[in-house]
């Protein structure tokens, strides 16, 4: 019984506070957008939509084929964009995210991030005219 407790320990650790949606459940989901734009515009866009929408870009990482760009507004909201290559294509997803205060003290998936991701594809398309 002893050698399973550090696995079971891990496992809970896992589902402790400050836990976000796993990206692979995001990369799951069907893309918002499909641009033909390089990577490096659509995160700069990104970075100008969130912060003109009030939030704060602290991260923007690379996971293997996507960037993935976090914001916050405030301690209680995270927002996510992750902007995947394929080739030429560049694939637009957004999670938005909330401090939960109830029983699990962590962070509550609350949908996909409508509106900047509304505001990121209206950008790229302007950019393309």
């Amino acid at each position: 019984m002893r050698r399973y407790f550090p696995t079971l320990a891990l496992a809970l650790a896992a589902c402790g506070p400050g836990v976000y949606t796993r990206a692979e459940v995001v990369y799951a989901e069907p893309a918002q957008y499909v641009y033909v734009e390089p990577v490096d515009q659509v995160v700069v866009v990104t970075r100008d939509v969130l912060v003109r929408r009030g939030y704060e870009v602290y991260r923007v990482e690379d996971d293997g084929p996507t960037r993935v760009i976090w914001a916050r507004r405030g301690n209680e909201e995270v927002v996510r964009v992750f902007a995947t290559r394929e080739g030429e294509r560049v694939q637009i997803r957004g999670i938005r995210e909330t401090r939960d205060r109830g029983r699990h003290k962590g962070w509550v998936r609350q949908g996909r991030a409508e509106e900047v991701v509304g505001d990121i594809d209206v950008r790229l398309r302007a950019r393309a005219h």
